[in-house]
């Protein structure tokens, strides 16, 4: 029963390092050539939005939002933050934008420089390495769903998938109770940078144009179950026969 348990105490310590080397670590993106011709070919369609501004409740909080324009774009999936992750503090009084995903399309693609990119909720580069990163074809995308269906859609988005989003970028204020508590303005342009720069964009189409390599994306998830299941069957074994009582 001993060497169960010590077995079980190495997998476990195999099973969280793992975990963490695979949460942390950069998913493989992959090569331009299997990037579709509507990411490699095409920018985005931007148009301005005569929509009246309007409201919806979201988990108790009331999100006023004002449309500024029609939004119609395609890109690879680079990387993607939850906004229910569990060290983004801000996100409970935000609950309407659950992710952030930052895609690149066009020249950013066929050019093969978004491999050689540090992506995270934005992006950064060295400009010496060639062939040179255009920081024009990417953008991080703050999205808030308009349907139930959507929002499980933009849940199930992975880093190397390839996606077509439409909808509105809108500017919102949140309110709880009557009292304003903040305000977030989109971007209306992929050319500007630094706090502001990102588009806001309210969903209300998502379709998935070609899918990543999941397994890969989810491994360091899949790991940390394999760790919790270890860490169950050493909390039996060390209840059935306690390390004191031997």
């Amino acid at each position: 029963m001993r060497a169960l348990q010590h077995y079980l105490a190495v997998a476990l310590l195999v099973c969280v390092a793992g975990a963490v080397y695979l949460s942390l670590r950069e998913v493989a993106l992959p090569d331009p050539s299997r990037i579709g011709s509507a990411i490699r070919e095409t920018e985005p369609l931007q148009e301005a939005s005569d929509g009246r501004p309007f409201a919806i409740v979201i988990k108790g909080y009331t999100y006023a939002i004002t449309p500024r324009a029609t939004y119609d774009i395609s890109g690879l999936v680079v990387s993607q933050h939850r906004g229910d992750a569990f060290f983004n503090l801000g996100h409970k009084v935000d609950p309407g934008n659950i992710k952030d995903v930052c895609v690149v399309w066009g020249d950013a693609v066929t050019s093969g420089a978004y491999r050689k990119v540090t992506f995270t909720s934005s992006f950064s580069w060295s400009r010496n390495f060639t062939p040179p990163f255009n920081p024009e074809k990417a953008s991080n995308n703050h999205l808030i769903p308009a349907t139930a269906a959507i929002d499980r859609q933009i849940r199930a988005i992975h880093v190397g998938d390839q996606i077509r989003l439409t909808g509105f970028l809108v500017d919102y204020t949140v309110t709880k109770d009557g009292q304003e508590i903040f305000t977030r303005r989109t971007s209306l342009t992929r050319s500007d940078t630094g706090n502001g720069a990102c588009e806001i964009l309210y969903v209300t189409g998502l379709s998935v144009i070609a899918k990543g390599d999941h397994f890969q994306a989810d491994a360091g998830r899949y790991a940390w179950y394999a760790g919790l299941a270890v860490f169950a069957a050493l909390g039996v074994v060390w209840f059935v026969r306690p390390p004191l009582a031997e």
